[in-house]
């Protein structure tokens, strides 16, 4: 088990007291890539500061809390850093296919949802996942170093890694302060 600083962007509206006394906030959007959760960026600030300002409805105005949460893939379902999850989940879009439920438009949220409801053998507080292409190869958030010159491959020292956290307790998850912009972040210096 190891203990994971994570970043979760929302908007500003100027009630701090309130956002760490009730927070973390749950997405709940009908889109929501891995279904009904807290949604955090892994590790990375830089991917909670790309959030902030690509989401038009912030208008800029944005704030980043930071958690801790002690993380181990026996309590979170890992298709970043654990194979054998990767396995389970690839296994059951065979199963999926099998009974002609894969679709063109077939999304992962999808796939969670019948691994949870199907299956059932999703016993997870949360799942982590790389959001590929999310940020664009162009904005200033994103970190690539290529692997040789006039080759497409690169390392993304960066990566839009997420943690969704299904409950508000899931994976310890502990220590709910904001820290950005400076003025609400109780340990910064003028």
């Amino acid at each position: 088990m190891a203990k994971k600083i994570l970043y979760q962007t929302l908007e500003d509206r100027g009630n701090i007291d309130a956002v760490e006394r009730d927070g973390p906030f749950s997405c709940k959007w009908e889109n929501t890539w891995l279904g009904n959760g807290y949604y955090f960026w892994d590790t990375f600030i830089d991917n909670a500061h790309w959030w902030g300002n690509s989401r038009l409805k912030y208008n800029g105005k944005y704030i980043i809390c930071q958690a801790e949460c002690d993380f181990d893939d026996e309590k979170c379902f890992d298709l970043v850093g654990s194979t054998e999850h990767l396995s389970v989940f690839s296994d059951a879009i065979e199963v999926m296919k099998n009974q002609n439920l894969i679709k063109p438009n077939t999304t992962v949220a999808r796939v969670i949802e019948y691994i949870k409801n199907t299956l059932k053998v999703f016993r997870y507080d949360a799942i982590r996942v790389y959001g590929i292409k999310s940020k664009s190869e162009n904005t200033e958030f994103s970190y690539n170093l290529i692997f040789e010159v006039r080759k497409p491959q690169y390392l993304d020292i960066k990566p839009a890694y997420q943690i969704c956290i299904y409950n508000k307790n899931g994976l310890n998850l502990r220590n709910y302060i904001v820290i950005y912009p400076d003025e609400y972040n109780k340990d910064y210096l003028v």
